[in-house]
Formats: C-alpha cells, sequence, structure tokens
C-alpha cells in the first residue's frame, strides 16, 4: 500500500515539475475533455484535473486495475501516459546509465499520441545526505517503444 501510495505522489510531484499546473474543479474543466475521459475510462478512481495553461487539462486517475495513469487535453489533441512501476525495459536503463551515469530514474511511463507510442523517463540527479536529497537536475528522456533514444528535454 506504502508503494502505491508513494507512486501516485511521485507521478503528481513530476508531473508538477514538468508542467505549472493548477488543480481545478472537474466544472471548471471544458465539457468536452470531461466527456471525452468519461466515455474513454470506465470506473477511473482518484480523479484529479489540473489545468496547464487556457487550453490544455490533464487528468491523473487509477483505472480498473488500480494502475496510476494520466491523460493530457488540448487543442492539438490528446495523449495518455501509462505509468511503468517497475520492470524498465533494459534499453532504456542501459541507456540512461552509459549517458546519464549520476541520474537515476524517477518515472517511466508510455506515452500514447495520436496513434504513436514512445517511452519517456524522467530522470533525476540528486546531491545531498543519506535521507536528506535535493534534486540537483532534472530531464526527461523520450525512446521509441523499441528503446532507441530520440530526445532529451
Amino acid at each position: 500500500m506504502k508503494k502505491i501510495a508513494l507512486i501516485a505522489m511521485a507521478l503528481l510531484l513530476t508531473q508538477g515539475a514538468l508542467m505549472a499546473q493548477k488543480k481545478v474543479a472537474e466544472k471548471d474543466v471544458k465539457v468536452s475533455y470531461v466527456k471525452d475521459f468519461q466515455r474513454q475510462v470506465k470506473d477511473p478512481t482518484n480523479v484529479e484535473w489540473y489545468q496547464i495553461d487556457e487550453n490544455t487539462f490533464k487528468v491523473t486517475y487509477r483505472d480498473f486495475e488500480k494502475s496510476p495513469q494520466a491523460m493530457v487535453f488540448s487543442n492539438k489533441g490528446m495523449e495518455t501516459h501509462y505509468i511503468i512501476e517497475d520492470h524498465y525495459p533494459q534499453s532504456i536503463t542501459s541507456y540512461i546509465k552509459d549517458n546519464y551515469p549520476k541520474h537515476s530514474i524517477d518515472l517511466l511511463w508510455v506515452r500514447k499520441a495520436r496513434n504513436k507510442m514512445t517511452y519517456q523517463a524522467r530522470i533525476v540527479q540528486k546531491k545531498g545526505f543519506l535521507w536528506w536529497k535535493k534534486v540537483k537536475d532534472v530531464k526527461v528522456l523520450n525512446f521509441e517503444v523499441d528503446g532507441k533514444f530520440i530526445s532529451a528535454e
């Protein structure tokens, strides 16, 4: 149970660090986004909506298998993030170890947008002592489904 809570918290914190956003009530979200979400996801739990900018909203939730997920809605379309909790692909972990030896994977997800799937890894470099560690550097790396590196943000 602690692991699930930590992962959910990590999802919210990392997404917050990646994008400036504020939590909003469902009634404040564009009706078309809410209807699209409700049509696509049956019986979600822990649903929380966030506004990233004027026309972009993100919803975090747990699906029927209790897996943490997120969807981002904007004028450009919709994308879905499927969080990978463990068993990361070997090609991705090897690439990060070889090219970013001082970083570790903070969060890894499959990103589906416009019927194209890619991996995105949020990697962090921490500096500090024992339990007190401060995040020094954060990067988001993009990978093809086969694990081939695409780009860094």
